[in-house]
């Protein structure tokens, strides 16, 4: 669990994931906090790992799978506000009994078609489930702030590994204006959205337009390559 100045919260999400029988140990990595933050992850009972600057979430998430033991990973935003145990056994379950190699928790919208739409946006949630070598085939490139979660969304499905959904009602997010301060937290929305934009510009269209040359000159090769070896022969 990457946090970073969330003393507020930290602990209301630690404590139903420390208790839950399907989760084998709980590992939050403080990424620079000012405030409290390792201090209430502590008390609450989690392993806690300080970093002693702010290296941003997909490095702390880094450091946190690097510690783990368990080969099925649990990652989870540390400013959610009403997280239990029917939904960490949600996201969680799927992937423990094969249905999923990666699952998500999305959190739900006020209105029935505002949900549907969930199934066909790009999912960028939180709370995710995922077997470890899903984590490890992500280049390290792309493994930045708010990018790796479209990372993980895109090497999952390009690797032919199953991804789901599930719309979790009742988990919310203290957004992003009160926790810093109005303008503080604008900032910060525009740099998360820059990263998710950023991401899916490098990944959706650079690198796909690049793997998709390489496909046509390995095809290309082996029509110049067929005429040769039929001479030959």
């Amino acid at each position: 669990m990457p946090a970073h100045d969330e003393a507020a919260t930290i602990g209301g999400v630690v404590e139903p994931i420390v208790r839950h029988p399907l989760v084998g140990e709980v590992i939050v990595v403080d990424d620079g906090s000012r405030d409290a933050t390792a201090a209430r992850a502590n008390d609450a009972g989690a392993r806690v790992i300080s970093l002693h600057r702010t290296r941003g979430k997909a490095a702390a998430m880094q450091w946190g799978t690097h510690l783990a033991r368990h080969e099925i990973l649990l990652f989870c935003d540390a400013d959610v506000i009403g997280l239990s145990a029917e939904k960490i056994t949600r996201i969680v379950k799927p992937v423990l009994a094969g249905q999923f190699d990666m699952h998500v928790g999305i959190r739900a919208r006020r209105t029935y078609w505002a949900n549907r739409l969930l199934h066909f946006t790009p999912v960028i949630g939180g709370e995710r489930a995922l077997r470890r070598e899903i984590w490890d085939q992500v280049p390290p490139e792309y493994k930045r702030n708010f990018q790796i979660e479209i990372a993980l969304n895109f090497f999952a499905k390009q690797n032919g590994q199953r991804m789901g959904i599930s719309i979790l009602r009742g988990l919310t997010q203290v957004i992003k204006e009160r926790k810093r301060g109005l303008l503080a937290g604008l900032w910060q929305r525009m740099l998360m959205i820059r990263d998710i934009l950023l991401a899916s510009w490098r990944i959706y269209v650079l690198l796909q337009t690049w793997m998709l040359i390489e496909r046509l000159l390995r095809r290309r090769k082996r029509s110049e390559s067929a005429p040769a070896d039929n001479v030959r022969a």
